[in-house]
């Protein structure tokens, strides 16, 4: 029995172990990607992931990969890298905010941000942010961009739905914040926190493992 449960006690170790560096691994390849797609202003997105457990109820890793996600689809519609990295920590911070507000998971309002961003309305419409074509030519006139033969480019489209989003979310802003002693922000904290502390581990331990 005692070598059966011993057994059993290293099969836990060992799962531990693994899931921890996979999460050390992922941590660095989402630091990786924020690298090359913020280049200096990096560090602002890094600094900016820290504290994410507590500030909004993300991992580190979960904060920086989003915002890498975000970053590289601003960079790549030409839109600069030091403004590509403020929209996108904000997106990030928003998301927790959006989840808070509305009771659901963070992870589902990235995905619907960044549709949001690429001109499919249909999901922040839960969120209660509307995306309609007339309403992001409307934004992007205000905006000053200048539209050729009445229609949007992806950037221009992009710059207009941020905006919007913003706009749109006021009531949803700080929501995270204002409800952090609630239970569901607890959790999300918790959960968080947890993954922070198995990439922790995991950076000990990926030495060994390589």
């Amino acid at each position: 029995g005692g070598a059966i449960a011993g057994f059993g006690g290293g099969a836990v170790l060992a799962a531990v172990a693994k899931d921890s560096i996979k999460a050390a691994s992922d941590l660095s390849e989402s630091v990786s990607k924020a690298k090359v797609v913020f280049g200096e202003s990096s560090k602002e997105v890094l600094k900016f992931a820290e504290n994410s457990a507590t500030a909004f109820g993300q991992s580190r890793q979960q904060a920086i990969e989003a915002a890498g996600t975000f970053g590289n689809l601003f960079v790549s519609m030409k839109i600069g890298v030091k403004e590509s990295a403020g929209m996108s920590t904000s997106l990030v911070k928003l998301a927790s905010d959006l989840a808070s507000f509305n009771n659901t998971d963070p992870t589902e309002a990235l995905d619907a941000l960044r549709s949001g961003l690429l001109g499919e309305s249909e999901p922040l419409q839960r969120f209660g942010i509307n995306l309609n074509e007339a309403t992001l030519k409307t934004e992007a006139m205000a905006l000053g961009l200048k539209i050729v033969s009445g229609t949007l480019n992806p950037a221009q489209k992009a710059q207009a739905a941020y905006s919007v989003i913003l706009k749109q979310s006021t009531t949803a802003q700080g929501d995270f914040a204002r409800t952090a002693g609630g239970l569901a922000n607890q959790q999300r904290i918790a959960n968080a926190q947890f993954e922070d502390a198995k990439t922790v581990l995991g950076e000990k331990l990926l030495p060994i493992a390589l």
